[in-house]
C-alpha cells in the first residue's frame, strides 16, 4: 500500500479530520447509525439468497459479537484508538467478512446496474444531442442525481426501501445553481480552455451513480482529450462499486455507445484498483497501482459524499482536486454548514487547495 503522492503534506494527512467527541449527539448518531446496519443487511441476506449453510446461527453470532463491540467503543470511544466513521466502518466489514457475508449488497448492485444500463443509451443521447462546451451544466446534474444511490446513510436507505431512487425524478428536482458550494464556472472554464493531460477519479457507488452520472461525465472529460483513470473499490464496501464490477460493466455499456467503445479500445478511459475497502478513502492506504497513476495527474476527482466531504474534506493537495457531491446525511450537512440534499461542487487548484 502506498500514500497518495499528491498529498501536500503527507506527514500529517487524516484522512477523517472530523473528531467525533467534540459533540455528544453526534458520537451518539454515528453509534446508532452502524448499530442500525444489521436490520438494513438482513433482508437482502435473506431475500437474495445469501445466508449460506446455518445462517440463522451464524447470524446471532454476528449480531452477538457486532452489537458488543459497539457497545465497547459507547463506553470507551478510543478503546480501539482514534473513533472515526471510517474505523467504525472497517469494524463492519471486518465483522461481515469473519460471519461469512463479505458482500451483502451484491446482488442490489446487480439489480441497480441493469436498470441504469436500460437508461444510459438515452441518457447519453440526450447529453450528446446538446453542442460541445454547452453539457457541462446536464453532466454535473446527472452527476448529483445518481450520487442519490447510497445505502449507507439513513433518508438514501428510506428511500430506496420505499422505491423512491428514481434517477430522472431526482435529476428534476436538484436545485438551480448556485449551489451550496459551487466552483463549477471555474472548473469548466479549465475543462474548456485548458484540458488537463490525465484525471484519476475516485468513484463510489454502483447503479445511478457509476452508470448515468460516472461514466457519461469521464466519457465528455475524455472527449476533450484528457486521459481518465477510474479508480474503483478493491474489494465490497455497502453498494459501492468495486473494480471486478466495474469493468465488466464499462465493457457491457461500450456495445451500446461507439464512444466510450473507441475511448476504452485507445486507452482513453481506463480503469485502476484503488486499494481502499471502504465507503470513505483513506489516502494514506492506496495500491502502488493508484499512486502511480496518481503521480501521472494533474487532477484529481473525489467523487461521493463519502470521499470527498465526510473524509478529505480539508486535506490539501499538490495538483487540482474537484470534489463533487451530494450531501445526503443530515450530520455531515452540519459539519460543513449546508442543507440536506445540497450539491457540492468543490473545485481546488493545486495554488489555493
Amino acid at each position: 500500500m502506498a500514500v497518495l503522492c499528491q498529498l501536500a503534506d503527507p506527514a500529517n494527512y487524516r484522512a477523517f479530520d472530523w473528531n467525533l467527541l467534540d459533540d455528544p449527539a453526534d458520537l451518539t448518531y454515528w453509534l446508532d447509525l452502524y448499530a442500525s446496519f444489521p436490520s438494513n443487511i438482513e433482508p437482502h441476506l435473506r431475500r437474495d439468497g445469501l445466508t449460506g449453510d446455518h445462517f440463522d446461527e451464524r447470524w446471532r453470532a454476528f449480531l452477538t459479537e457486532y452489537g458488543a463491540g459497539l457497545s465497547a467503543r459507547r463506553e470507551n470511544p478510543t478503546a480501539y484508538g482514534a473513533l472515526s466513521t471510517i474505523a467504525l466502518g472497517d469494524f463492519r466489514r471486518s465483522m461481515l467478512n469473519k460471519h461469512g457475508w463479505p458482500d451483502p449488497y451484491i446482488c442490489v448492485k446487480q439489480r441497480e446496474n441493469e436498470l441504469a444500463a436500460k437508461l444510459y443509451p438515452r441518457v447519453v443521447h440526450e447529453i450528446d444531442a446538446r453542442p460541445q462546451g454547452s453539457r457541462w451544466d446536464m453532466l454535473l446534474r446527472g452527476l448529483f442525481a445518481g450520487n442519490m444511490f447510497d445505502l449507507g446513510a439513513p433518508k438514501t436507505i428510506a428511500m430506496y426501501n420505499s422505491g423512491q431512487i428514481d434517477y430522472h425524478q431526482i435529476l428534476e428536482r436538484i436545485p438551480p445553481r448556485p449551489w451550496f458550494i459551487d466552483h463549477a464556472d471555474a472548473l469548466c472554464k479549465r475543462l474548456d480552455t485548458d484540458p488537463y493531460k490525465q484525471v484519476l477519479f475516485f468513484v463510489d457507488n454502483a447503479g445511478t451513480d457509476i452508470v448515468l452520472g460516472v461514466i457519461p461525465m469521464v466519457r465528455e472529460l475524455a472527449r476533450t482529450g484528457i486521459r481518465v483513470v477510474m479508480a474503483a473499490n478493491s474489494a465490497p464496501a455497502l453498494n459501492d462499486i468495486t473494480i471486478a464490477e466495474l469493468n465488466p460493466l464499462l465493457e457491457r455499456l461500450s456495445k451500446y455507445d461507439p464512444i466510450l467503445r473507441q475511448q476504452l479500445g485507445d486507452g482513453q478511459i481506463k480503469t485502476v484498483a484503488s486499494g481502499t475497502t471502504s465507503p470513505l478513502i483513506d489516502l494514506s492506504l492506496i495500491s502502488d497501482e493508484c499512486n502511480e497513476v496518481a503521480a501521472e495527474s494533474d487532477l484529481i476527482v473525489l467523487e461521493g459524499m463519502a470521499r470527498g466531504v465526510e473524509s478529505n474534506w480539508r486535506q490539501k493537495f499538490l495538483c487540482d482536486v474537484w470534489r463533487v457531491a451530494l450531501v445526503k446525511d443530515a450530520t455531515v450537512a452540519k459539519w460543513i454548514g449546508c442543507r440536506l440534499f445540497d450539491p457540492v461542487c468543490r473545485f481546488d487548484t493545486a495554488s489555493t487547495s
